[in-house]
């Protein structure tokens, strides 16, 4: 681990710390859930003092880099991917291989590949690295242009599966949404009638509006005359 130096980069010496832990565990130096190093071991390797290392290990935490260990007393560790990511990583190489594998099978460079699709020279170099953000019609075209008879075609609708939900799932309304709410309240209540006491004791009662003779004679009873003949207060 590089030792860090003062205030490098105006960090404050936790971010410091926390960020050479960070490099060791993209470089490979940290596999996933091996033990991070302890706030005793980075304080000899970084010179900063305990509390420092410990403030950059729970920042780590905090940030998800890191879990912490199985027991209170037990060190942090790098957090191992869950079954989902590790099909999806996995996916992710088989497909970027077969790629690289089948140009190199073929004798050609990537220049040559990507002419043939009709890309960039960048588009196929980040394929073959693991940086899939290319479309179907891309996979198409390359296992065509090489010869694979379906087989990348295959490999990219596998790795699609694995990382992004079912079409069915993303077509749903989401759990969320204003057409969700709306779907998972009750239904409102229909008033179809409402009674009124006037000051005489007597009572109206009048029902829903229903655009007939009947309902235009039950509205106009509210400015009528009570039943006994009486004028509404």
């Amino acid at each position: 681990m590089s030792r860090p130096t003062g205030r490098a980069n105006g960090l404050p010496k936790y971010k410091q710390v926390a960020a050479s832990v960070r490099a060791q565990i993209d470089t490979g130096g940290l596999s996933p859930g091996a033990p991070a190093p302890s706030g005793a071991e980075l304080a000899r390797t970084t010179g900063f003092s305990h509390l420092t290392c410990r403030k950059a290990l729970q920042l780590l935490i905090k940030d998800g880099v890191l879990v912490p260990g199985p027991s209170p007393n037990a060190r942090p560790r790098v957090p191992c991917p869950t079954h989902d990511e590790q099909t999806s990583i996995e996916a992710e190489r088989v497909l970027s291989m077969a790629l690289a594998g089948r140009r190199r099978g073929a004798g050609m460079a990537q220049i040559e590949l990507a002419a043939i699709v009709g890309v960039s020279v960048t588009t196929v170099g980040h394929a073959e690295t693991g940086r899939l953000w290319q479309s179907r019609n891309f996979w198409e075209r390359a296992d065509k242009a090489l010869g694979a008879h379906g087989l990348l075609l295959r490999h990219h609708d596998d790795y699609r599966a694995a990382v992004v939900p079912s079409v069915c799932d993303a077509e749903a309304e989401p759990m969320d949404s204003p057409a969700a709410d709306a779907a998972r309240a009750p239904a409102p209540a229909v008033v179809t009638c409402i009674t009124i006491t006037w000051a005489d004791g007597t009572t109206t009662t009048v029902h829903r509006p229903d655009h007939t003779a009947a309902g235009r004679i039950a509205i106009s009873e509210i400015h009528g005359t009570s039943r006994d003949g009486a004028p509404r207060p």
